[in-house]
């Protein structure tokens, strides 16, 4: 018994001593997530990519604006012409101007770039998403996890005060060492509980660091316990998803890139039409022969036929076909994915909410149960093993009606983001639900 004791005082020494550390300033959600919003690599990386994307859509277009070229060239030629030898310098410059008339292959590549950049901006609206979604669940789970330390450090106290009570009985002969050894191992079961508590704690805040990169410290507490019910109905759900979800307008926008894509290596069989203007400046002929410097303007249209490549226009186009066709499966993948997800989350909602009225009403009875054993106990009417077994089923009772809250909110939060309709305004709502300690 006096190790017990010793175990006893020295769990309460590490637990005061870590109230006594020094903790950064509570947190709440909203500040998390705007920090989350602001430093998150994987934000960033998306938010380039959409950069890199309109860039490369610029340089698509490029190719239908005009096209300004100067050749200058200077060379030492050396002419041996009926066997009489000459050297002189020649110099030649050509200033041309080309702008496309007909350029159906640029056309569609600027199309497909166009597309991936829209399909960019959705991914990065997914990775917000997702990031918001990692972020209150972390959040959550350290909430939960305190709370349920809480609930231990309460259920711990009153334990003691039995095994105390226990041993101070059986020293006087008054109580059965069976019952006191019941009482200890329940309470060496809510130590161990407690380990395995604060482990998940601080594994959730590990992760809030991770996510919003500054250390979230003690948790803004869930003040609110009563909510309203989930709104609208499950159909509602599923079209605001389908119609919303940014995974879906992602994929869509890459259904877009690769029909264009498709298009542009269709359009390579066909001719390319060229307005073109050009001023030649040189003191050589073609075969760099000597001459009289002259100038010669050029204004003509230039026409190119494609015959024959060695098969890569076709190659080109089977690769984008198949490329499309990926696409599209990609797609319709996401849309059962999400219409599945969603209907789940509803579902997952609705049972989250009435179990949180039916583990209250479990919570008021358990109490009641506890209070009538405790005093069956004091008369001698009911035993140690019967309050113990009373008590365990209460606490269970408030860890499930915390878990029925922790859920529904994950749940209601899930539904917002599914359908892409979680704002700064949600986190704003459900930010005014918390409380400091």
């Amino acid at each position: 018994m006096k190790k017990l004791i010793t175990s006893q005082a020295v769990t309460l020494l590490v637990f005061f001593t870590t109230l006594a550390t020094p903790w950064v300033k509570a947190e709440d959600l909203l500040s998390l997530y705007k920090s989350a919003m602001q430093d998150n690599p994987t934000l960033k990386i998306r938010e380039l990519g959409i950069e890199r994307a309109k860039a490369d859509a610029d340089i698509a277009v490029s190719r239908l604006y005009p096209q300004v070229n100067l050749q200058v060239t200077g060379s030492k030629n050396y002419a041996n012409e009926a066997g009489r030898l000459s050297d002189y310098y020649g110099q030649r410059a050509i200033l041309s101007a080309r702008q496309a008339i007909l350029d159906l292959a640029s056309y569609y590549r600027f199309d497909s770039a166009r597309y991936a950049a829209k399909q960019a901006e959705s991914e990065a609206h997914l990775a917000r998403m997702q990031l918001t979604a990692q972020l209150i669940d972390s959040y959550l789970e350290g909430l939960q996890s305190d709370d349920e330390m809480e609930q231990l450090w309460g259920e711990k106290e009153v334990a003691t005060q039995q095994v105390a009570r226990l041993l101070a009985m059986f020293q006087m002969q008054m109580a059965k060492v069976t019952d006191l050894s019941e009482a200890t191992a329940y309470l060496q079961q809510l130590e161990t509980r407690q380990i395995d508590v604060a482990n998940k704690a601080d594994a959730a805040r590990i992760k809030l660091r991770e996510l919003s990169g500054r250390d979230p410290g003690e948790l803004a507490v869930l003040t609110r316990s009563n909510f309203p019910v989930v709104p609208y109905d499950e159909n509602y759900w599923v079209r605001s998803a389908l119609d919303g979800n940014p995974d879906i307008l992602a994929r869509t926008e890459a259904v877009k890139v690769s029909r264009s894509t498709l298009s542009s290596a269709r359009a390579e069989h066909y001719p390319q039409l060229s307005f073109l203007m050009q001023r030649n400046e040189s003191n050589q002929d073609i075969d760099n022969l000597p001459r009289r410097e002259f100038g010669v303007n050029v204004v003509g249209l230039e026409l190119r036929i494609p015959i024959y490549e060695g098969g890569r226009v076709n190659a080109t186009m089977a690769s984008a076909l198949a490329q499309l066709n990926i696409a599209q499966q990609q797609l319709e993948a996401t849309r059962r994915t999400v219409e599945r997800d969603m209907r789940l989350v509803f579902a997952s909602a609705i049972a989250n909410h009435a179990r949180i009225e039916s583990t209250t009403n479990q919570v008021n009875a358990m109490e009641q149960s506890v209070t009538a054993q405790e005093v069956g106990f004091d008369l001698g009417v009911v035993t140690v093993i019967d309050v113990l077994d009373a008590r365990r089923r209460l606490f269970k009772a408030r860890l499930d009606l915390a878990k029925a809250r922790y859920d529904f909110l994950r749940d209601i939060m899930g539904l917002r983001m599914r359908s892409g309709g979680l704002r700064q305004a949600d986190i704003e709502e459900f930010n005014q639900w918390l409380a400091s300690r």
